[in-house]
């Protein structure tokens, strides 16, 4: 549903509200950059064990799975914009309440706290950008959704260059401020026409989501990618670390991964018109794999950082391509419900067997054999991605319109 209070603002407004919008992605990614990529390494230092730390990445998605589809349902109910200033401004108290202790059980516990909260930030960022988008045309969601490559590039930099010769403990400090600007800068959104459906009628909205053949072959093959992804992520650092990669480098290699993703944000509604989401999707994942299996190769740390301009390939078009294939398949009124369920399948059921099978690889094999391992096992999805997704002769482009199962436009641009 496009907000009424957005249908009243003129084409100046509009801008205004990009630019606000853009600005929001820069902060939050940037407070991602502030700390994540320095996370492990910290976990590593105060003595946890690779099976400590795949709990620990574990935990993130195993509180998504079960509070991200409610999150998304309150934000159709209540309203996206006043859960975003609420999550965003409580979340920036909560970031550096890590300082406060360093036993895995503490972590453990102050981590389910914190991704309970953080969750619906980005699937309410995304609802946002998609209802302006939807009601104004002009800009694609790439097109702002880089602002927020752009902060974890710049962040990611400026954070390891104060982390490397500092209390690595700071990085919480850097996160919550960043997340406290996010909650500032939503108070100049527009406000919306909020609380006019019930919790009930939210909640019907995901049973008819689930009964989307197309949408369901979707989620069961995103969260086998998952598998194989996820270590490319939370055990990077940790590979950097180990092949002699300082802080600083570790930051420029964040930085890189950020930057490129830039090009592919702004290319990506044009890839997306000309190829389909279903194929973008097959290339992200032919992308994954070949990250995945040069970090089993390589162990020259200039040559691990370079391999991250695949980053935008693989992630970035994954990213808009799912939110693509999603947002064609959701009626807009259930649109954060929709994205709420991408993410609880996609970073919350195939994260919790990802992280675990890839802390166990770790401790087993070592980080360049879990690569290869996880490699091969993305390059197998891939495959069957051809199978299961592309559409078949005489089907339309689902880019366009969706398909048989929604009628609403694309608002990716």
């Amino acid at each position: 549903m496009v907000r009424d209070g957005w249908r009243r603002l003129g084409k100046g407004a509009a801008w205004r509200v990009a630019a606000l919008v853009s600005a929001l992605y820069f902060l939050y990614y940037g407070s991602g950059a502030a700390w994540f990529p320095f996370f492990n390494p910290y976990l590593r230092e105060i003595g946890l064990t690779g099976v400590q730390i795949g709990l620990m990445g574990g935990i993130r998605p195993s509180v998504m799975l079960l509070s991200q589809p409610l999150w998304g349902m309150a934000a159709d109910a209540w309203g996206r914009r006043r859960l975003l200033i609420l999550t965003a401004l409580v979340v920036a108290l909560v970031v550096p309440g890590y300082r406060l202790g360093q036993t895995f059980g503490f972590l453990m516990l102050w981590t389910i706290l914190y991704t309970a909260l953080n969750n619906p930030i980005g699937l309410l960022l995304d609802s946002v950008t998609l209802d302006h988008l939807e009601r104004y045309g002009g800009l694609s969601y790439g097109v702002l959704r880089l602002w927020g490559a752009a902060g974890w590039a710049i962040v990611a930099v400026v954070a390891g260059r104060l982390l490397s010769n500092g209390d690595p403990r700071a990085m919480f400090y850097y996160a919550g401020a960043l997340l406290l600007g996010l909650g500032l800068t939503t108070l100049g959104l527009p406000r919306e026409e909020e609380g006019q459906r019930s919790l009930r009628r939210a909640w019907a909205g995901v049973g008819v989501l689930l009964r989307r053949r197309a949408l369901i072959i979707f989620l069961a093959v995103v969260t086998l990618l998952q598998l194989g992804t996820v270590s490319i992520f939370s055990f990077y650092s940790i590979y950097l670390g180990e092949i002699g990669a300082s802080r600083d480098l570790i930051g420029l290699a964040f930085s890189i991964q950020g930057l490129s993703e830039l090009p592919v944000y702004l290319g990506s509604a044009w890839i997306i018109r000309k190829i389909g989401p279903e194929r973008a999707l097959t290339v992200s994942f032919a992308a994954y794999a070949t990250r995945a299996l040069l970090y089993s190769v390589i162990r020259t740390p200039a040559l691990a950082v370079a391999t991250e301009v695949l980053h935008g390939l693989s992630f970035s078009l994954f990213l808009v391509s799912s939110i693509s294939y999603v947002n064609a398949h959701t009626p807009p009124e259930w649109r954060a419900t929709g994205q709420s369920l991408l993410w609880a399948f996609c970073y919350g059921a195939g994260q919790i067997l990802g992280s675990a099978w890839g802390g166990w690889l770790y401790d087993s094999v070592g980080v360049q054999n879990l690569y290869r391992v996880c490699g091969l096992f993305i390059a197998a999805v891939a495959v069957g991605s051809i199978v299961m997704l592309w559409p078949r002769k005489g089907a339309g482009a689902l880019a366009s319109v969706g398909g048989a199962a929604s009628d609403q436009p694309s608002a990716l641009g």
